[in-house]
């Protein structure tokens, strides 16, 4: 602990200001001494109110029991001094009642302390028996009892002692030697030093092993509560966790104000009811585990109005004596993701019909194939060209003929509906991937959609208009390293659709569907 403050302590004969004197057992920074006995400022004026109380009162009760000697030699010594004492020791309390530091305080003590031995010396001389426990006694109280400074009390018992002896040996009827008397004294302020010091030395070490506790514990809650501000304050959502339950154990404010729910609420909920899809948080827990941390982990989460919102977490394991928390920063990509899959309907669409684009529809196919080869399906394509487009266009403008595309897409969507996959190649060639459909399953879908095509005109903004489509069908053999020659095979029998007069289906192996037939 830094000696600044007064903690540190190299032995009690060190020359730290934080060490501790030998003897009187006191601190040897002045600053820390005072700083001691400020803060036992209150202790010590009850110990001493306390102590000239009761002074007053044994001694007037003494002042009774001294009347028994009434007419004896040392009768009116007695009384006098007896009188002195409990006058000293009222005067003593009403100053004290009226001091305000501990300086004021120890004056008035070590004034009392000095009348009173004085006094009591007089009351020695009487040899009375409450006179010699009072001799013996009066420098233990000193050393013990009086709240004032180690050398106040050595000098006051020291000094008492002496004016005992003299006392007790004034008087020509003495029943112990001078001899005698004085080593018992020197025998007894010895054990006093000994005991006040050690005393001293222990209630300093205690202080200081307590203001140190205090110091640290004040600023602990300091940091505490400077880093919980900071927590809270922080821009970006942040919420701790119980790994093991969920549970939610604080809440930044930014994490309150992206959920939407009041702290109180959040304070109590479990962190699990925000997961939109609850194994996200076993996924979210098994790479803390494995790695402590995780980084850019994308899922979605419930807010307090039941919308969903995609964010991206960065979450820390921590380990505390009560347990593994999760500390995790949420960031928000909702916006974000929503135009990276505008920009991906946009790339992969086309515009007019709403179906894939060429670009998709190859890469769509691509993966077909190999799905079709890893289940050991069949794979069917179609290329369907309407017929005499171009008629429509010169006949009946560009609008009109948009019309009729997007007329056409919707038939695709409702002939095919979840078993096949169209898209708008170019102009008015369309692809139709079907999974899973030999070439029968493909002329039948076909045929399908071109009696659909043709028994169903088209209404314009300029008129109705009738639209018939030749259709040519092929099936993606297993051997085909790419998409491309199965291409060709449907697109030549588009191509001899077209030649046959239009308005017809034509598969590439005619003689497949006649045995299935």
């Amino acid at each position: 602990m830094s000696s600044g403050h007064g903690h540190t302590n190299q032995g009690e004969g060190g020359e730290q200001p934080g060490g501790i004197r030998r003897p009187g057992g006191e601190f040897q920074s002045p600053e820390l001494e005072r700083a001691f006995r400020a803060d036992h400022q209150a202790e010590n004026r009850r110990h001493a109110n306390t102590l000239l109380i009761a002074s007053t009162i044994l001694n007037g009760l003494f002042l009774a029991g001294d009347w028994q000697f009434h007419g004896g030699p040392d009768f009116a010594i007695t009384i006098m001094a007896r009188a002195a004492v409990i006058v000293v020791a009222l005067v003593a309390l009403l100053l004290l009642r009226r001091a305000r530091s501990a300086g004021a305080m120890d004056t008035i003590l070590i004034g009392w302390m000095a009348a009173n031995a004085a006094t009591v010396a007089a009351l020695v001389t009487s040899h009375y028996d409450t006179a010699m426990f009072v001799m013996l006694m009066l420098p233990i109280i000193y050393y013990l009892a009086v709240p004032v400074s180690f050398a106040a009390r050595a000098v006051g018992g020291a000094g008492c002692s002496m004016l005992m002896v003299a006392g007790y040996h004034a008087s020509a009827d003495r029943m112990l030697p001078a001899p005698g008397l004085g080593a018992a004294m020197l025998v007894l302020n010895v054990a006093m030093i000994l005991v006040v010091s050690r005393s001293n030395r222990l209630e300093r070490l205690e202080w200081r092993a307590v203001r140190a506790a205090r110091e640290t514990s004040a600023q602990l809650a300091a940091s505490r509560e400077q880093i919980e501000k900071m927590f809270a304050a922080s821009p970006v959502p942040m919420i701790v966790t119980a790994r093991s339950t969920g549970r939610l154990i604080q809440i930044s404010d930014s994490a309150v104000e992206f959920f939407g729910a009041g702290a109180a609420s959040v304070g109590v909920t479990s962190a699990i009811d925000f997961y939109a899809d609850p194994r996200d948080r076993d996924r979210l827990v098994g790479l803390i585990d494995r790695d402590g941390h995780v980084r850019n982990l994308e899922m979605r989460v419930r807010l307090a109005d039941s919308s969903l919102r995609t964010v991206l977490v960065n979450a820390t394991a921590v380990d505390l004596a009560d347990g593994r928390i999760i500390m995790s920063g949420i960031i928000d990509i909702s916006e974000r993701k929503a135009v990276e899959q505008d920009l991906e309907r946009i790339a992969s669409t086309d515009l007019l019909t709403g179906l894939l684009n060429r670009l998709s529809f190859l890469g769509r196919g691509r993966t077909e194939m190999l799905l079709a080869g890893h289940r050991g399906t069949p794979l069917a394509l179609l290329m369907v060209d309407l017929d005499n487009f171009k008629q429509i266009n010169d006949g009946f403008g560009h609008q009109s003929g948009d019309e009729a595309l997007r007329s056409f897409a919707s038939t695709c969507r409702t002939v095919l509906g979840e078993h096949g996959i169209a898209a708008r190649l170019g102009g008015e060639e369309f692809g139709i991937i079907l999974p899973g459909a030999d070439l029968a399953e493909a002329h039948r879908v076909a045929e399908s959609l071109r009696e659909t095509v043709d028994r169903m005109p088209i209404v314009v903004s300029r008129g109705s208009i009738r639209l018939t489509a030749s259709i040519g069908v092929a099936l993606v053999d297993p051997r085909d390293a790419d998409l491309d020659p199965a291409l060709g095979r449907a697109d030549a029998a588009l191509y001899a659709a077209k030649h046959n007069g239009r308005n017809c289906v034509v598969v590439h192996d005619m003689d497949l569907i006649r045995r299935a037939g």
